[in-house]
């Protein structure tokens, strides 16, 4: 690995060579960053997903409980 390095620096220009460098690297920490960020976001849609069913539920329940109470309609 590290003569294949030497090599890029040797036969390209200072510049490219660096460029090449960090553009590998770059792949790299995207590579191994990209599983913990799809694992973060399957954990944010679940949170999601929790929370839009808990409030569903308080909504069924205000409804459940609210139905005897409020009569709509003229009062005569």
């Amino acid at each position: 690995m590290e003569a294949y390095f030497e090599q890029i620096f040797k036969e390209l220009p200072f510049g490219l060579g660096i460029a090449i460098f960090v553009f590998l690297g770059i792949l790299l920490i995207i590579w191994l960053l990209l599983p913990l960020w799809v694992l973060f976001i399957q954990w944010n849609t679940g949170k999601i997903r929790d929370e839009i069913r808990r409030l569903a539920d308080q909504i069924e329940e205000r409804e459940g409980s609210g139905k005897g109470k409020h009569v709509s309609g003229p009062k005569d």
